[in-house]
């Protein structure tokens, strides 16, 4: 079996050497769901990696769907060097190999609009996923060799995904924007793009109410900078404490920092063993700082 196993993927590898995204590359993506071009980065470890990788660690390795704020695109992960990183670190045999996109969202919050106009989701769920697994079967299949993780809006969108589809099972939410409707007390923008896509009625929009499904059950980690000026370290000290009345996994880490790449940027480099897959490296919890 697993000699099977190793000759697709050898085979599938060398299909890829020829694939014009392989490396550290920008690519755009066609959705017939949202019937537009939807641009993306792509980290794609070297061919010469997953080969040492695969032959001492047979078995899939990790696909990351990471998710960029309501002011960040994919060109951000390209612009603060994690791609990069995680190149060093892959090369170095520190990190395991591991596929990675960051999205476009459009304002979209990475959910379905409640009209059908504008299905983000499935976008994600049913095209985007499906084409990179079959492009690249040594990565994801299964919520086992999935994660998600995100920032502000994608920290929300982190959450949903986690607990909406079941498709991954690891969740980094940074600075998650932990919304709840009719969505009072929000600037315009940020209220603008949540009331075309969801629900204003709080029962309505319960299935995508972090407060309620506090991310599903896959493994979490949220973390949010002590200096984060739209007071999300506070939320996320709550919601820290929701999880733990209702008996909900998960680990809390709050560090000096902004609501910006200065925090996130180290975040994500911090994390990025536990995302992929290699438990033995993800650092100690940081102790909660209490309120000021």
């Amino acid at each position: 079996m697993k000699r099977r196993w190793f000759l697709a993927f050898s085979l599938t590898l060398t299909f890829a050497l020829a694939l014009p995204c392989l490396g550290r590359t920008l690519e755009t993506i066609h959705s017939e769901r949202l019937r537009r071009d939807v641009p993306v980065a792509l980290h794609v470890p070297t061919p010469a990696v997953v080969r040492q990788w695969t032959v001492r660690h047979p078995g899939p390795m990790t696909l990351v769907l990471f998710l960029p704020g309501a002011y960040d695109g994919p060109g951000d992960f390209q612009r603060e060097g994690l791609d990069a990183f995680l190149a060093d670190q892959e090369a170095r045999g520190e990190l395991p190999p591991s596929l990675w996109v960051a999205v476009t969202h459009f304002r979209s919050w990475y959910a379905d609009r409640a009209d059908g106009t504008f299905p983000y989701e499935r976008f994600l769920m049913d095209e985007l996923l499906p084409l990179l697994e079959a492009r690249y079967p040594g990565f994801g299949g299964s919520p086992e060799a999935r994660a998600v993780t995100g920032l502000s809006m994608g920290g929300f969108g982190a959450l949903n995904l986690a607990a909406r589809t079941g498709a991954f099972s690891r969740c980094l939410a940074l600075s998650p924007a932990l919304v709840e409707g009719p969505f009072q007390g929000l600037n315009w923008f940020v209220r603008r793009s949540l009331v075309k896509v969801f629900p204003l009625d709080p029962a309505a929009f319960a299935p995508w109410n972090p407060w309620k499904h506090l991310g599903g059950s896959a493994e979490l980690i949220v973390g949010c900078g002590t200096e984060d000026g739209h007071g999300l370290a506070e939320a996320c000290r709550t919601f820290a404490r929701v999880c733990t009345e209702r008996h909900r996994p998960m680990r809390l880490e709050l560090s000096p920092g902004g609501h910006d790449w200065s925090y996130w940027t180290p975040a994500f480099k911090r994390w990025a063993p536990w995302l992929v897959g290699r438990e033995e490296a993800a650092p100690a919890p940081s102790p909660a700082p209490s309120p000021s």
